[in-house]
């Protein structure tokens, strides 16, 4: 009888480890297809990627490029929103900035990825298959965005989960000091990312004390020492961080809580998307109806409480907005990790295997697609500042009447942040918020850039501004004939006429923009 068992427990032992390799394999061909658009273009054409970027080149430079170093000062805080400030300035000693903003999107992709996998596997101890869904909706709106250091912590949140289930028995000493060591990574990341870790260590934990029956004891004490005693510092950290200072910045939004969840889902192309999520939802009941798919039970404790955090956010905390828009996307990633599916029958294997894959590859032909016609904008506008002096001042306006589809408009936003890199050029729409960005703009300079992240003026206010002698709006940009060089136009069509032509003179009209040069 004994050795019929241990005959059992190897055979089991042997498929498991059988099956690990071919999981693995299949990861690895799916995080291969998903970075075909990252490295398919320069610049990924998402919204506010490129202005990221090009602070990262700025502290990459330091005080070597004279111009850069007269314009921009770096000003470190402890702020929760530096993922690509460590990461991508070190990655540039050794490769290009735009190679190393390509290496930290493939990471966040990878951490994004694998998170719902190490989750499975804290729970199971063995590759589950399932967690490869999550390839899916890897590109979504939130990520198209561009929140790369959210998605990054969003990542690191889900891997902490994970380590806490797998040191849940272990010393208490030892659950806190990796706790908080997850608690700073996520808080450099960004804030919304530590409430993720928080909520589903919370959940986690919940549904432990209710297993047990509810009980008020000491082991309940020392379980709550371990999930609070590391989030503390978070308390000074914040308060002490300009980042405090925008507190009184929230608003909340009914409509953003009914958008967020089409987020989650779309890419590009609306048949598409809607193609793709009928498939999986078929395939979903499929599975459902024949009992192929479960769920670990703190997964219902885990969706009660998030939903009822979602409801309750601001579309707009502590000034950075889609505060409650992001959380979707993580929330079901990490719901994803505490799924498994049964795939007894070769047949169903295969067919699993298969729809993950096509699914997948329909996504990123979609996105490569997108972003090879969208990068056009950024590959154009590159050449023509190629041309101009080092040392120039850009002020960005929008076109009276954009003529752009949304989408268009979104990958172009930040074209100007491209003259940073490219020739040293102050821009007035530089990300350089206090309490948001470490970068900060010299003071000789400060009164010609956005420092309150608002919206660029439209071509005819920079146009009306000039017409009344000494007028002042208290704007960034009163006198700006005097102190740019050079004034963008975004969301524009060809051809369109000069808007002053006895003060600007046109040097580029391009796909999606103008660049006149000011003239004195």
């Amino acid at each position: 009888m004994s050795e019929s068992i241990l005959f059992r427990a190897s055979a089991i032992g042997a498929r498991v480890r059988a099956a690990a390799p071919s999981v693995g394999l299949v990861f690895a061909l799916l995080f291969a297809t998903v970075c075909v658009p990252i490295f398919a273009v320069k610049v990924a054409p998402l919204n506010d990627y490129i202005n990221h970027l090009a602070r990262m080149h700025v502290m990459a430079v330091g005080g070597s490029d004279r111009f850069l170093s007269a314009f921009y000062a770096v000003d470190w805080q402890l702020l929760p929103n530096l993922a690509m400030d460590l990461v991508v300035p070190r990655l540039a000693r050794v490769f290009d900035i735009y190679t190393s903003g390509q290496i930290f999107v493939a990471l966040t992709m990878f951490m994004l990825a694998s998170g719902p996998m190490a989750i499975s596997w804290a729970l199971n101890r063995r590759f589950e298959p399932w967690p490869l869904v999550a390839f899916l909706i890897l590109y979504n709106q939130v990520f198209l965005v561009g929140l790369m250091n959210y998605l990054m912590g969003a990542g690191f949140a889900m891997w902490g989960l994970a380590a806490w289930i797998v040191l849940r028995e272990r010393s208490i000493l030892l659950r806190m000091a990796v706790s908080g060591a997850v608690v700073a990574l996520t808080f450099l990341c960004h804030l919304c990312a530590v409430g993720l870790y928080g909520l589903a260590i919370g959940s986690y934990e919940l549904w432990l004390w209710y297993r047990r029956g509810l009980k008020v004891d000491r082991r309940l004490a020392l379980d709550f020492a371990a999930l609070a005693v590391p989030a503390l510092p978070i308390v000074p950290l914040l308060l002490a961080s300009a980042t405090w200072g925008l507190a009184a910045e929230y608003e909340w939004s009914a409509q953003g809580k009914l958008d967020s969840i089409t987020m989650i889902f779309r890419a590009y192309s609306d048949p598409i998307d809607i193609a793709v999520l009928a498939v999986c939802a078929a395939a979903l009941a499929w599975a459902v109806r024949r009992s192929l798919i479960s769920f670990h039970p703190a997964a219902a404790v885990f969706a009660v409480v998030s939903c009822a955090v979602f409801l309750a956010l601001p579309t707009v905390l502590f000034g950075s907005y889609m505060a409650d828009q992001r959380l979707p996307v993580a929330m079901l990633l990490t719901l994803i990790g505490f799924g498994s599916i049964r795939l007894g029958q070769p047949a169903v294997a295969r067919a699993f295997v298969f729809l993950v894959l096509a699914i997948s590859t329909i996504r990123v032909g979609d996105v490569t697609a997108q972003w090879l016609h969208l990068a056009k904008a950024h590959d154009e506008f590159r050449a023509v500042v190629q041309g101009l002096d080092r040392g120039q001042k850009f002020i960005v306006a929008y076109a009276d009447e954009p003529q752009l589809s949304q989408r268009e408009q979104d990958a172009i936003s930040h074209l100007a942040s491209t003259a940073v890199i490219e020739r040293s050029a102050l821009v007035s729409t530089e990300f350089t918020v206090p309490g948001k960005q470490i970068l900060r703009v010299r003071s000789p300079y400060e009164d010609r850039v956005d420092t309150e992240d608002g919206t660029p003026p439209n071509i005819s206010q920079l146009i009306a501004a000039t017409m009344v002698e000494g007028a002042a709006t208290g704007h960034y940009w009163d006198r700006w004939q005097e102190k740019h060089d050079f004034v963008l136009v975004l969301f524009t069509e060809r051809g369109r006429a000069n808007p002053d032509p006895d003060l600007l003179s046109l040097v580029h009209d391009g796909n999606g923009f103008q660049l006149y040069e000011i003239l004195r």
